[in-house]
């Protein structure tokens, strides 16, 4: 099995750091035979030097591309999946921090259920020093079909974001992120995964760390917020 982590990033030099080495102290014992991952950076035409973590770099097992000109997450995401070579992908936002056992426990897992497509994971919030934000975790829920997802999607009642792995093939097939979209385009992927009738399995462990910074993307996402970007994303297929 092979895994590729995929990061977008624009202008985030000092987390980015961060967010590589945490995937670089990924550990995968007792698969490491049988289990290997890479990591795809995709530089989305960053102006802060970036690219100058890269010279004479030892990083182990990754890939870095340039582009010169910036077209947005979405955009950056589906250029680092034509680079993958993964069968199975997970999206770290290059602010956020893969935890160590991460990669281990969704291979893991996808060994066992090997006619499973998507698996959701639990993750936690904190600031932009890496201190736990109490009260902002994420965790997922055991639903019973598609239909019972989707119907809490849609309502603003729950939401997927990247704690998220899955096979390259259902990105592929699903048609990857909308690169018109600027806000909730993970979550638009994760709705064309579940329109495509592909059901995952909920796995309570924590993914990742995610970092709220004032130039986070989702800095100010609340309920209201929230539940806008669900109703655009039932306009959007409510006839699918």
């Amino acid at each position: 099995m092979k895994i590729s982590v995929i990061t977008s990033t624009y202008n985030r030099k000092d987390f980015l750091i961060e967010c590589i080495s945490s995937v670089q102290k990924t550990i995968l014992l007792p698969l490491r035979n049988e289990v290997q991952f890479e990591h795809i950076i995709y530089d989305d035409g960053s102006t802060d030097g970036t690219e100058k973590i890269f010279e004479n770099h030892n990083y182990i097992n990754l890939k870095f591309i340039r582009n010169t000109d910036n077209h947005g997450q979405a955009y950056g995401r589906n250029r680092a999946v034509e680079a993958a070579t993964g069968e199975y992908l997970f999206v770290l936002d290059s602010d956020d921090i893969l935890l160590q056992r991460t990669l281990f426990n969704f291979a893991d897992i996808a060994r066992k259920n090997p006619d499973t497509l998507w698996f959701v994971s639990d993750f936690l919030r904190v600031d932009d020093q890496l201190r736990y934000l109490p009260g902002q975790d994420y965790f997922g829920w055991n639903f019973k079909n598609v239909e019972e997802i989707l119907n809490a999607i849609f309502k603003g009642e729950h939401y997927i974001q990247h704690n998220v792995f899955f096979k390259k093939e259902l990105f592929l097939k699903s048609g990857g992120y909308d690169e018109k979209m600027h806000m909730a385009e993970d979550l638009d992927v994760f709705v064309k995964f579940l329109l495509n009738k592909s059901f995952p399995i909920y796995t309570n462990f924590l993914s990742h760390l995610h970092r709220t910074h004032l130039s986070n993307l989702s800095k100010d996402m609340n309920l209201e917020v929230h539940k806008k970007d669900a109703q655009v994303l039932f306009e959007k297929y409510k006839n699918r």
